[in-house]
């Protein structure tokens, strides 16, 4: 199993967790504060690097009768930035009530643990979704 990145997408705040490389352990890892794609993208980049990242998991939001919305397209875009910056293989995952999980999951979380919670709720669904529920 290569270790992977999730991501949890956001226009203030991006949420960052991975996995080891058995994909049964995962973790929230990191608060990205975003002003601009460029500066976020680089970063996310140098995290990649560091952590010998091997794959991208981007979560991707949908309306509730699962089509895609204007914030889907914007996600879609910042996708291809990061998947060109790494050269990494990229996925986009559902990720409906995965920030709703997150703050069910704390005790009194701020914004910024909420976001890298919500990645490792993504991280560990497509984890769950790839091994066909046999985590």
């Amino acid at each position: 199993m290569p270790r992977l990145l999730a991501i949890d997408f956001g226009e203030k705040r991006i949420g960052l967790a991975t996995c080891d490389a058995t994909g049964q352990v995962v973790a929230a890892r990191r608060t990205l504060r975003r002003a601009r794609d460029t500066a976020v993208v680089e970063e996310i980049g140098r995290f990649c690097r560091e952590e010998e990242v091997e794959g991208v998991v981007l979560g991707l939001p949908r309306s509730r009768d699962g089509s895609e919305t204007p914030l889907t397209l914007r996600v879609r875009s910042f996708g291809d930035k990061v998947a060109r910056a790494t050269g990494l293989p990229l996925v986009y995952h559902d990720e409906a009530l995965t920030s709703w999980q997150a703050e069910r999951d704390l005790a009194a979380p701020t914004k910024e643990q909420i976001d890298r919670s919500a990645a490792a709720v993504l991280l560990a669904d497509y984890l769950a979704h790839v091994s066909g529920g046999q985590r």
